[in-house]
């Protein structure tokens, strides 16, 4: 009786509306400071700190609610991986193939596109040249994908079950209800994880 009288009023929407907020926020907050490569920064302490605190001082510079410019999204994801590779131990390395080719009209949230690649950072068995993280951008200026695959950690119990891909997840129903698809799948071999976002 109690969600039917919430349906009308409205009271459960509001508050799950408040939540998506938050979730907002938060993936915002975790791509934005980033636990793991900063630990990873603290660990290899005879790394030069300047290029890491420039990256840094750029992501603090992003608010959540302005809009930035897709290249300047894919600028720091570049930097990211680069200092992933820099910090990781030996055996990470990334394959990225860029196929979106209208990227000055695009305009995105801060930070949409990086949880996907830091679940494959962080989780991912990434220690063999082989088994390199490939993301793959495409789509146009209406709608953009992004595939990120990775070799599956078997030491984990679930590949997908982060507090990063849930607050991520929660997320893009805030700032895309009904116009996004975050697909997730692995087999024994692979982790695959599919994000589209209609613009």
């Amino acid at each position: 009786m109690s969600s039917i009288i919430n349906r009308f009023l409205g009271k459960k929407s509001v508050r799950n509306e408040e939540l998506l907020a938050l979730a907002d926020r938060l993936s915002f907050r975790n791509s934005q400071l980033d636990s793991f490569l900063i630990g990873h920064f603290i660990q290899r302490n005879k790394i030069d700190p300047v290029e890491y605190f420039a990256f840094q001082e750029q992501l603090l510079k992003l608010h959540v609610d302005r809009f930035e410019a897709l290249q300047v999204e894919l600028n720091l994801l570049n930097q990211y991986l680069q200092l992933a590779e820099r910090f990781l131990p030996a055996g990470f390395s990334v394959k990225w193939e860029n196929k979106l080719h209208s990227q000055d009209e695009i305009m995105l949230p801060p930070l949409i596109l990086f949880p996907v690649v830091q679940h494959a950072v962080e989780n991912g068995y990434n220690t063999m040249f082989s088994h390199p993280v490939r993301i793959r951008l495409s789509g146009s200026s209406k709608l953009i994908m992004l595939e990120v695959s990775y070799r599956v950690n078997h030491y984990l119990e679930s590949q997908f079950s982060s507090t990063l891909i849930r607050d991520f997840r929660q997320r893009l129903d805030y700032l895309f209800p009904e116009k996004h698809n975050l697909l997730m799948n692995s087999n024994s071999n692979t982790s695959r994880i599919t994000l589209t976002i209609q613009l």
